[in-house]
């Protein structure tokens, strides 16, 4: 009757899905969801009890929960474990929920979480791990606002692109499941991860951008963590029949995680898509929608500033940026704005004008940033 220890339940019913008893119902369960600039936002009550949105996080091991929020709902503490997350790689707090019931149609049984001591933005006071999508045949269908849980199987999706072993287990446990599927980089094909939590368009590694010849791009803009990472467009990028153009994605020497060597699609890219998974043959589609691709964002000035006691410096200057064009160099003192303006408005709009007195040596001058979409 269980589905590996968190068996899924299907209304007030709570009729089981997995295992022994699989509901052979026609009709697709739906859960409502929410998808803005950054989240895909799902709606779930814990023992039934208040409403929270948490964000389905196809790029999460597990789930995360604001530990303010863990200690109002008095969830149990069952010990703390080593998560490598965004905010650094520790030790974090574990906490188990049970009866958390998703858009009021699905429940999980068990449900267990990270505690982190933030929320994660657009409401969401925590995340749904990938293993989530993988307990029932379903969809994520963004057009609809819905995610489908199909009792009885998949339905033909007709116009769909299916990649075997899209959905792929790297661990010993049912649930280190993760989602994969195939695209190409200005002609070159590589299996990447899908991340409905990572705001970022694509993040791929040296080896990817290497193979890709991105690596040593004429243009490039710096990004956190500390600017090492190297922010380029490139000219196309193929995904399940479609082509995105001119997308800016990030580019970093190393791999956050093994699972994802390669490279990870993030949801500005995959809320392109609907996505649905077939667990009963690991497989995964992907059928392009009517949602439509959003602006580039990135560090327009390719200046990566640092503070420097009560002052700041330029870190990271980015090639081709409009920081190099002002002769900016790394170590250069700079003031004339807040930091944290600074900071701010690196990323506004095209034509933005930066005033800035840079100091090289013991020489200071005034430079008048304007910033380009340079990449």
């Amino acid at each position: 009757m269980n589905i590996a220890r968190r068996p899924l339940m299907f209304g007030a019913a709570a009729a089981m899905l997995g295992g022994a008893a699989r509901a052979q119902t026609a009709t697709p369960v739906t859960v409502p969801i929410r998808l803005t600039d950054d989240r895909v936002l799902v709606e779930a009550m814990f023992g039934g009890g208040r409403a929270f949105l948490l964000a389905l996080d196809t790029g999460g091991q597990m789930g995360l929960i604001n530990n303010g929020i863990a200690e109002t709902l008095n969830l149990n503490r069952i010990g703390s474990r080593r998560l490598n997350l965004a905010w650094g790689r520790t030790d974090y707090p574990i906490f188990q929920a049970k009866n958390v019931m998703l858009g009021g149609r699905l429940r999980l049984e068990t449900l267990e979480l990270g505690g982190v001591d933030r929320d994660l933005g657009d409401g969401a006071i925590g995340s749904l791990p990938a293993w989530v999508l993988t307990l029932a045949d379903g969809e994520v269908d963004f057009d609809a606002g819905v995610w489908r849980a199909h009792g009885a199987g998949l339905p033909a999706l007709p116009g769909a692109t299916r990649f075997e072993k899209g959905i792929a287990q790297k661990g010993a446990t049912a649930d280190r499941k993760f989602l994969f599927a195939d695209a190409a980089l200005n002609g070159r094909s590589f299996r990447f991860g899908l991340d409905t939590g990572m705001p970022s368009v694509m993040r791929i590694y040296r080896k990817t951008a290497e193979a890709a010849g991105l690596w040593n791009a004429p243009r490039w803009s710096p990004a956190a963590p500390q600017g090492k990472t190297r922010m380029v467009r490139v000219d196309r990028l193929e995904l399940a029949g479609a082509t995105v153009e001119g997308a800016v994605i990030q580019m970093r020497d190393d791999p956050d995680w093994d699972i994802f060597d390669a490279g990870i699609i993030g949801l500005p890219i995959l809320r392109l898509f609907n996505i649905a998974t077939s667990n009963r043959d690991g497989a995964l589609f992907l059928k392009r929608n009517r949602q439509v691709q959003q602006p580039a964002r990135y560090n327009r000035a390719g200046l990566w500033v640092d503070r420097a006691g009560s002052g700041m410096v330029a870190g990271v200057v980015g090639a081709g940026s409009p920081a190099e064009k002002a002769g900016i160099k790394a170590g250069d003192r700079l003031s004339g704005m807040r930091f944290e303006e600074l900071i701010r408005q690196t990323s506004g709009p095209v034509g933005t004008v930066l005033p800035l007195t840079v100091g090289q040596g013991g020489a200071a001058r005034q430079v008048s940033l304007v910033l380009e979409d340079y990449l």
